[in-house]
């Protein structure tokens, strides 16, 4: 065990809380194979059990980011969006910030999306873009095409942190959530300067929110329903936390500051993947409903967070991207170019 694991167990034993540069080292050792798996349960419990701070998550995602692949594209000249949540939250709903990414996508913001397999829920990004021929493991260059020609790619996760292994066999095994479900939304390879970020909790949404003023983002508004998911919910109260220019400053967002009528989160579960990507192709086509709603509320949530469009505004823009067809079209072509089609 190193060192630095070490001091950071000694401490957090007497349920002392870590300094940034301390969890960092604590966690880059882990990163690096220096630690058995019974020294990161402990590591991961005594942060749990004493309650994270966002300073030492802040200290685990510059861990995580100082050993993640790189990816330097060709500057598109624009302002690059993530959509992602940290997931969590059980309701086994269908790809929301997935769908999301699409149409913001086609109303002219490019998305550099981080994502990973599904953890806790039915259907994660990865798999919801595989069931649309996406080839989620494409090579750098086709990332980038991606990106410069049609304005969204795909950033698989395991690909571009490897390092991470070292943590996933010991998170399996416990029973609970650790600091790293909330580092996922914050260790995107294209450094994003706007984010927004679907948070299950209130708790990890200070956490994150914190984290984020810590970490360069330039913008990022962090989303928790009232309902308990990790989306902009259309079922009762959006928490936002807007961090901009080093502070955080809390809103709250209902179903009727979008125009758009109320959606109970059993009408948007799926049972996986194959289900969700049938929903969301329904949406692309145009059908109404609670799936549309959602995806228009978050889409419209996405565009005030990487442009200051207003809600409503917002709204109009992400519903005309789906209803002439060019979320549609925009999805089937980039499934096409990320295998490397015409």
């Amino acid at each position: 065990m190193s060192l630095e694991l070490k001091y950071a167990l000694e401490r957090l034993a007497g349920r002392h809380d870590l300094t940034a540069d301390e969890t960092r080292a604590a966690v880059g050792a882990i990163m690096e194979g220096d630690a058995s798996e019974v020294a990161v349960a402990a590591f991961l419990t005594a942060l749990r059990v004493k309650g994270e701070t966002a300073e030492e998550l802040a200290g685990a995602v510059e861990a995580v980011r100082a050993r993640m692949g790189r990816w330097e594209a060709s500057p598109t000249g624009r302002t690059l969006l993530d959509t992602c949540g940290t997931g969590g939250d059980g309701a086994m709903s269908v790809n929301v910030s997935t769908a999301t990414a699409v149409v913001v996508a086609a109303c002219g913001v490019p998305v550099a999306k981080h994502g990973n397999r599904s953890a806790s829920g039915n259907s994660g990004s990865a798999e919801v873009l595989q069931e649309f021929g996406v080839d989620i493991e494409a090579d750098g260059v086709v990332l980038e095409r991606c990106l410069v020609e049609l304005g969204i790619t795909f950033l698989f996760a395991p690909r571009f942190h490897p390092a991470l292994r070292f943590l996933g066999p010991v998170r399996r095994q416990l029973p609970y959530r650790t600091l790293f479900n909330l580092v996922g939304p914050l260790a995107n390879p294209a450094r994003p300067e706007r984010q927004l970020i679907g948070v299950a909790g209130d708790r990890q949404a200070e956490l994150v929110a914190g984290a984020i003023g810590r970490l360069g983002t330039t913008r990022a508004a962090v989303v928790t329903g009232s309902d308990g998911i990790d989306e902009v919910t259309l079922d009762g109260e959006t928490r936002v936390r807007l961090v901009e220019g080093g502070s955080v400053e809390v809103l709250s967002w209902t179903a009727e500051d979008f125009g758009l009528p109320r959606v109970r989160a059993e009408e948007l579960r799926v049972t996986g993947p194959s289900d969700s990507a049938t929903r969301l192709r329904a949406l692309f086509r145009g059908e109404p409903g609670p799936v549309r709603d959602m995806v228009l509320a978050n889409s419209a949530a996405a565009l005030w967070t990487a442009t200051g469009t207003d809600l409503r505004a917002g709204i109009e823009m992400a519903a005309g991207a789906i209803d002439s067809g060019a979320a549609g079209n925009l999805l089937e072509r980039w499934a096409k170019l990320s295998r490397g089609e015409p």
